[in-house]
C-alpha cells in the first residue's frame, strides 16, 4: 500500500480556510512537519505564510479560519522533553515552546505598524493565543511586561476593532486585587470615554468585577447602546453577587432593564439578571421581595414579579402558592409585606388573563365575606400598635388585602354590602391613616348609581368623621351637690322619726294613724330615691368636632379622591359645602401636608367651575412662589392643569376682575390705547396681555433649582404646546436647552418625557414645524454664546443641530410618512438664515459648525425661490470665506445646489455675477435675485430673534489571570521589540486574492515586511493632536449619555 503524501505547510494553509472541521487533522499533519523540520527553516516558512492572513482587514471567513488555526497550532505544540518539575509543568510547556515565543515577539514587534490591518490582526493573534493557554497558564515577567505595554498602547489605536482586541487581550493580565493596577485604569477609561460601543461592550465582558470597577459597570446599564446595556446586565448576572449590591443599586437596575426600551435589553433583565438573583436565594421569590424592599418600590417589585410568573403555566404558579389555608387566606402569622404583595400581584397576573385563568383565580382568590371577615380582623388588630415602623408595614399588608376587592365578582347583593360596611368602617376608624383612602373611595363612588348621591355620601361620612357621636357625661356642680345632699340628710331624719312614730303606734295598737304613717314613710322614700338619683352623673350623646390634623387631612383626602373619579359637570351645593368647610380652610393652615391636599381639590373644582379658577388663580400662583416644594408643586401643577382645561379662554374677564388678576400677577401697568382703538379692542389687547404674562410666569419655572418643579413646568409647557394652547418657539428653544443641560441628566422623567415630545410635536402639522425652524437659529446662538462656567457649554451643538434637522423634515410628518415629498421648505429657510449668518461674520470661530449644517440640510426641487437665493447667497459666501476646508465644503453644498436648479437659470446667473462683480452690499444682490427670479418682490428674509428667556470580594467572580514568574535565561525571551528595520515609501497592499479563499502566492520575504510590517502609526490621541477639542467632546458625549 503506497504511502500517504505528506502535504507541504502551503497546502495546509491552504486547506485550514475551507472549513473549520479538518482543523484537528491539519494541525497533526503541521506538528509531523514541525517535527521533522528545523526550527529555523519552519519558523521562516511559518512566518510568511502567517502573514498574508495578518495583511486583510475585513473579516473574511477564510481569514479567520487561518487566524483560528494559527492560533490553535501554536498553542498545541508540546515540548520535546517533559517538565522535571510537576509544580511548574505548564511554565515549561509555554516557555520550551519555541514557536509561541518568536510569533508573539513578532507580533510585539509589528504591533504598531502603520497598516490597520496589521494591528487588528496582531491584537486579534494575542488575544487568541492568550485565550487559547491554560487555566493554570504562567508567563515570566519581561514577557508580560511586553504585552502588557503593547496592548495598552493599542488601546489608544484610533481604529475601534483593533482597541477590540487589544481590549481583550488585556484581560487575563489584570489584578483586580490591585487597586493601582493600570489595565484596570485603562479599562475604566475606555468604559466611560470610548466612542465605540462595541469597545465599551468588549471592556465589560472582560473587565474583573470588585468594589472598585462596579460604579462603572452599573452606569453601563444607561448607556446609550442597547448591545452595551444588554451586556452589562449578562455581567451583573453572571458575575455579581446580590449581596454585593445596595437596595437601591439593586431596584433600579430592575427599573431600567424591565421598563427598557429595547426588548433585547428587558429579556437579558429577565432571563439573567432576575434569574441569577433567584438562584442565589435558592429560589425563594418572597427573600428576592425582601432585598427589594416592596414598601417603597411597589411597581417595580410588581414588574420583577411579573417577569417571573411570564415563562411559567398559571397551574404551575398556583401550586408553588404554598402560604394560603383552607380558606384561601393567609394566616396572621405568615401575612407578611411580601407574602401580601405575593397574593396581590399572582391575583391580579391571573385576573388579566381573562377566562382563561377563571379556574385558577378560584383557587387563589377567597370568598368575598370570607375575605372581608379576615380584613376586618385584620384592621381590628392595629389598635394596639404603637411603632411607626410597624404601623407603616400593617398599612402596606391592608393595602395589599383591600387590592384583592378589585378581582372580585360584586353582582350578589350580600358582597356588595359585605364591601361597602367594611370600607365604611375602614374609613371611620380612628387609627386609620389617610394613605388607605385612595383605596376605598373608587369602589364606593361605583356603589352608588349618581354622582350626587355619591357627593352626599361622602358629604355625610366626612361630617361624621369630623363630628362623631359621644358620650358625655352629665354631673352636677358643687353647690347644688352640697344643697342635694342637705335634703337627702333632712328626709333620712324625717324617715327615721316617722319609722319610731310607726313603731310605737303599732305597739299601741293605733292602727289608724299607723296607717298614716306608713303612707308618709312612703312618700319620703319616693323623694328620697329622687334625690339619690339626682346626684349621679347622666351620660348623653353629643357631637364633638375634630380639629387635629390626621382628621382634617383624612377628610380632605375624602374629597380629592371622590373628584378625581368623578366626571361632574357643576358644582352641587353638597360640594360647595365641602369647599367652604374643608378645602379652603385648608389652604390657610400651618400644615404642609394640609395645604398640599387642598390645592389638589380646590384645582380638581377649578377643572370642573370656570368660576374658581379667576377667584383662585391668584391663590395658586403666590402658593407657587413662596410656599414649600411639595405644595408649590401642586399649585403649579393645577396651574397647567387648569390652563390646559380650559385654555387661555380662562383669563378674560370684566375690567374690574382683570384689574385684579393683574394686580395678583404682578404685571406692568397697561399701555395707552391710541385714539383710534375701541372698547372692545382693548380689552381683547389686555385679555392677551395677561394671558402673555401666566405663560411667562409660568415658563419661569424652567429654570428653577428644585428638579421637581422643573419637571412638571416642562411637563406642563409641553403638554399646552402639544394641545395648541400656547404657540411660542421661545418655549421650544427652551424645552430644547432644558433636555440637552447636563444638569438635567438625572431628571429621567423629565428627559423621557421631552423626548418623546419633539418627535410628536414635530411631526404633527407644517405649522408645528415651523415654530421649530423659528427656534433654530436663537437655539444655536444660545449654545455658542454660552460661557464656560455655564452647563451649556458642554452640550454637543452639531447633535444639537442634528436634532433640530431631523425634526424639520418634511418627509417625516405623518401625512408624508408614506408619500415622495420633493418640498422641504424648513431646510431651505434655515439654509438661507445659515447663510446670512455666514456673511454677517465670516470669520466666526463657528463658521465649520454652520458649513457642516448645510451639508446636511436635504433641500427639494419644488423649493425653486428659495433655492436660487440660497444659490445666490452661496456664491457670495464663497468669495468671503477664507479657510480652504470649510471653502471645499460650500463648493460642496454649491454643487449640491446646481443639481436642483434648472439650467437656464444657473447660466443667467453666471452672466449676472460677471457684471455685478464689483458689488459689495448684500442689498443689490438680493435686487439682482429680485429681477432674475420674477416671482417674489421682496427677499426671503429670516427673521432671527434672540431668546430673552433665561441665562443660560467574595461577592465578586474573579478572572483567571496568568501567572508571572521570575524571567527565564532564554535567547528567545530576552528578545526586545527593535522598531521598524527602515521607514522606506511603500504602496499599500491589501494582500486579498479572492472574496471566498485567500490563496497563498510566492513572494519574497523581505520586501514583505519591508513594506508592509516595518512602517510605525502613530496612536490615536497623537492623530487627532490637532482636534483634541472634538475628541474630548465625543468622549463627554459617551461618557454622559445625551439624546440622541
Amino acid at each position: 500500500m503506497p504511502l500517504k503524501k505528506q502535504m507541504s505547510m502551503k497546502e495546509i494553509f491552504n486547506q485550514c480556510q475551507n472549513s473549520m472541521q479538518g482543523h484537528g487533522q491539519l494541525i497533526k499533519s503541521l506538528q509531523e512537519l514541525y517535527s521533522q523540520t528545523e526550527f529555523a527553516a519552519f519558523w521562516s516558512e511559518f512566518n510568511l505564510l502567517m502573514k498574508y492572513s495578518m495583511l486583510v482587514f475585513t473579516r473574511e471567513p477564510a481569514v479567520e479560519r487561518t487566524i483560528d488555526f494559527i492560533t490553535k497550532f501554536i498553542t498545541s505544540i508540546e515540548p520535546e522533553e517533559p517538565p522535571r518539575d510537576s509544580v511548574n509543568s505548564t511554565l515549561d510547556n509555554i516557555s520550551e515552546n519555541n514557536l509561541l515565543m518568536e510569533v508573539l515577539t513578532f507580533l510585539l514587534q509589528v504591533h504598531s505598524a502603520k497598516d490597520k490591518a496589521i494591528r487588528f490582526r496582531c491584537c486579534q493573534m494575542i488575544n487568541k493565543l492568550l485565550s487559547n493557554l491554560g487555566e493554570q497558564a504562567q508567563i515570566d515577567d519581561d514577557l508580560y511586561d511586553k504585552i502588557y505595554g503593547s496592548m495598552l498602547e493599542r488601546l489608544r489605536d484610533k481604529m475601534p476593532v483593533v482597541r477590540f482586541h487589544a481590549v481583550m487581550a488585556l484581560a487575563r493580565l489584570q489584578d483586580p486585587r490591585d487597586d493601582n493596577c493600570p489595565v484596570i485604569k485603562a479599562y475604566l477609561f475606555l468604559i466611560n470615554a470610548d466612542t465605540s460601543p462595541d469597545v465599551r461592550r468588549a471592556v465589560l465582558s472582560c473587565i474583573a468585577p470588585s468594589t472598585k470597577t462596579l460604579p462603572a459597570i452599573l452606569s453601563r446599564t444607561r448607556d446609550v447602546s442597547d448591545t452595551v446595556r444588554k451586556m452589562a446586565y449578562l455581567v451583573m448576572g453572571e458575575k455579581i453577587h446580590i449581596k454585593a449590591l445596595s437596595i437601591a443599586q439593586r431596584i433600579q437596575l430592575l427599573q431600567d432593564g424591565l421598563t427598557d426600551t429595547a426588548d433585547s435589553v428587558k429579556d437579558a433583565c429577565t432571563a439573567k439578571l432576575l434569574q441569577a438573583w433567584l438562584r442565589m436565594l435558592e429560589g425563594n421569590a418572597l427573600d428576592l421581595l425582601s432585598s427589594l424592599d416592596v414598601e417603597t418600590s411597589t411597581e417595580t417589585c410588581e414588574l420583577a414579579l411579573y417577569a417571573l410568573f411570564k415563562p411559567s403555566p398559571l397551574r404551575e404558579l398556583v401550586d408553588k402558592l404554598d402560604l394560603l389555608s383552607d380558606d384561601v387566606l393567609i394566616p396572621f402569622d405568615k401575612l407578611t409585606c411580601e407574602s401580601a404583595m405575593y397574593w396581590q400581584t399572582l391575583c391580579k397576573y391571573i385576573h388579566s388573563k381573562g377566562t382563561e385563568g377563571e379556574e385558577e383565580l378560584e383557587k387563589v382568590l377567597p370568598n368575598c365575606l370570607k375575605l372581608c371577615e379576615h380584613i376586618s380582623s385584620f384592621v381590628d388588630s392595629l389598635k394596639a400598635i404603637d411603632d411607626l415602623e410597624d404601623q407603616v408595614e400593617k398599612e402596606f399588608i391592608l393595602k395589599q388585602l383591600l387590592l384583592l376587592v378589585n378581582f372580585m365578582e360584586l353582582a350578589d347583593n350580600a358582597s356588595r354590602k359585605a364591601i361597602e360596611k367594611l370600607f365604611h368602617d375602614i374609613l371611620m376608624a380612628d387609627h386609620i391613616g389617610h394613605h388607605l383612602v385612595k383605596y376605598l373611595v373608587p369602589c364606593l363612588c361605583e356603589f352608588r348609581s349618581s354622582p350626587d348621591a355619591v357627593i352626599t355620601y361622602f358629604a355625610e361620612t366626612i361630617s361624621e368623621i369630623r363630628e362623631p357621636i359621644t358620650m358625655v357625661e352629665m354631673g352636677m356642680d358643687e353647690e347644688a351637690k352640697r344643697q342635694n345632699d342637705l335634703k337627702i340628710a333632712s328626709l333620712r331624719v324625717k324617715l327615721n322619726q316617722a319609722k319610731e312614730e310607726l313603731e310605737e303606734h303599732v305597739r299601741n295598737q293605733d292602727f289608724s294613724k299607723a296607717a298614716d304613717l306608713k303612707a308618709i314613710i312612703s312618700e319620703l322614700d319616693a323623694e328620697k330615691s329622687i334625690l339619690l338619683n339626682a346626684a349621679e352623673s347622666k351620660h348623653e350623646e353629643v357631637r364633638t368636632e375634630k380639629t387635629d390634623v390626621a382628621t382634617i387631612l383624612k377628610c380632605q383626602t375624602i374629597v380629592a379622591e371622590m373628584l378625581e373619579k368623578l366626571t361632574l359637570k357643576s358644582i352641587n351645593p353638597s360640594l360647595q359645602m365641602l369647599i367652604e368647610s374643608l378645602l379652603l380652610p385648608g389652604i390657610q393652615s400651618e400644615d404642609s401636608r394640609l395645604r398640599t391636599v387642598a390645592q389638589r381639590g380646590l384645582g380638581l373644582c377649578c377643572l370642573i367651575n370656570q368660576d374658581l379658577v379667576l377667584q383662585h388663580l391668584p391663590l395658586f400662583m403666590q402658593a407657587s412662589k413662596i410656599d414649600e416644594e411639595e405644595v408649590r408643586a401642586t399649585a403649579l401643577s393645577v396651574m397647567f392643569d387648569v390652563l390646559h382645561m380650559h385654555g387661555m379662554d380662562v383669563i378674560k374677564t370684566s375690567d374690574s376682575e382683570a384689574d385684579d388678576s393683574s394686580e395678583a400677577m404682578d404685571t406692568s401697568s397697561e399701555a395707552p390705547s391710541s385714539p383710534g382703538t375701541t372698547e372692545e379692542q382693548t380689552k381683547n389687547t389686555d385679555n392677551q396681555n395677561h394671558a402673555s404674562n401666566l405663560v411667562a410666569f409660568l415658563s419661569g419655572f424652567l429654570d428653577s433649582e428644585s428638579s421637581k418643579l422643573r419637571t412638571i413646568a416642562a411637563e406642563g409647557q409641553a403638554k399646552l404646546m402639544l394641545s395648541g394652547r400656547v404657540v411660542s418657539p421661545k418655549i421650544l428653544s427652551h424645552l430644547i436647552l432644558l433636555w440637552y443641560n447636563p444638569l438635567t441628566e438625572d431628571d429621567t422623567h423629565l428627559r423621557h418625557c421631552l423626548g418623546t415630545f419633539f418627535p410628536v410635536y414635530a411631526f404633527a402639522c407644517r405649522s408645528n414645524q415651523e415654530k421649530v425652524e423659528e427656534a433654530f437659529m436663537p437655539t444655536l446662538k444660545i449654545l455658542l454664546n454660552a460661557p464656560l462656567s455655564s452647563p451649556l457649554a458642554e452640550v454637543s451643538v452639531e447633535n444639537v443641530a442634528e436634532l433640530f434637522i431631523q425634526l424639520t423634515s418634511t418627509k417625516l410628518l405623518l401625512h408624508n410618512q408614506n408619500q415622495t415629498v420633493d418640498a422641504n421648505p424648513s431646510h431651505a429657510n434655515v439654509a438661507l438664515a445659515i447663510c446670512n449668518e455666514i456673511l454677517s461674520n465670516p470669520d466666526s470661530f463657528s463658521l465649520k459648525l454652520w458649513v457642516k449644517i448645510l451639508n446636511q440640510l436635504e433641500l427639494g426641487t419644488e423649493d425653486l425661490i428659495s433655492n436660487k437665493e440660497t444659490f445666490v447667497l452661496i456664491q457670495r459666501v464663497t468669495e468671503v470665506i477664507k479657510d480652504k476646508q470649510c471653502l471645499k465644503s460650500v463648493e460642496k453644498f454649491q454643487e449640491y445646489l446646481r443639481r436642483l436648479l434648472p439650467k437656464e437659470f444657473l447660466a443667467e446667473i453666471e452672466d449676472q455675477t460677471k457684471k455685478n462683480m464689483k458689488t459689495e452690499e448684500t442689498g443689490e444682490i438680493t435686487d439682482v435675485i429680485a429681477d432674475i427670479t420674477a416671482a417674489s418682490t421682496n427677499q426671503t428674509v429670516l427673521n432671527e430673534t434672540q431668546l430673552g428667556m433665561a441665562d443660560t470580594s467574595s461577592f465578586f467572580q474573579e478572572p483567571k489571570p496568568i501567572r508571572r514568574t521570575i524571567a527565564r535565561s532564554d535567547a528567545s525571551l530576552s528578545k526586545t521589540p527593535t522598531g521598524p528595520p527602515n521607514k522606506k515609501k511603500v504602496t499599500k497592499s491589501t494582500g486579498k486574492k479572492s472574496k471566498s479563499q485567500l490563496q497563498i502566492a510566492a513572494a519574497d520575504d523581505s520586501d514583505l515586511e519591508n513594506n508592509v510590517f516595518a512602517s510605525p502609526t502613530p496612536t490615536r490621541a497623537s492623530v487627532r493632536a490637532a482636534t483634541k477639542g472634538v475628541d474630548d467632546a465625543e468622549n463627554k458625549k459617551i461618557s454622559s449619555p445625551t439624546p440622541q
